[in-house]
């Protein structure tokens, strides 16, 4: 299910010109405080930029998501579909996780 979402939110997203800037600007203060740094805190630096870089990915998904199903939701109960359970989905992806 997450490539597929994934999938979606790749085709769907739209970046602004205020966050490409505001990316633009933080990878130049990233390189600008890795040049000055020495090889144990550019390792340490990295590692930081990776795990924020995983952290914002996960959480734009997670919030495409929710955006997803909500969007699902208004038009099942605007076309009068009965709701899917979200719920159910959870403890099943859930039972799987487990086995």
């Amino acid at each position: 299910m997450w490539d597929y979402m994934t999938a979606l939110q790749r085709r769907f997203l739209v970046v602004s010109q205020q966050t490409q800037d505001a990316e633009r600007d933080a990878e130049a203060a990233y390189d600008t405080l890795h040049a000055e740094l020495n090889r144990e805190q550019q390792r340490l630096l990295l590692r930081l930029h990776d795990a924020y870089t995983l952290h914002k990915d996960d959480a734009a998904l997670d919030s495409f998501i929710s955006g997803f199903r909500l969007a699902d939701g208004i038009h099942r109960e605007l076309a009068k579909i009965p709701p899917y359970s979200y719920e159910q989905e959870s403890e099943e992806l859930g039972r799987e996780a487990m086995q």
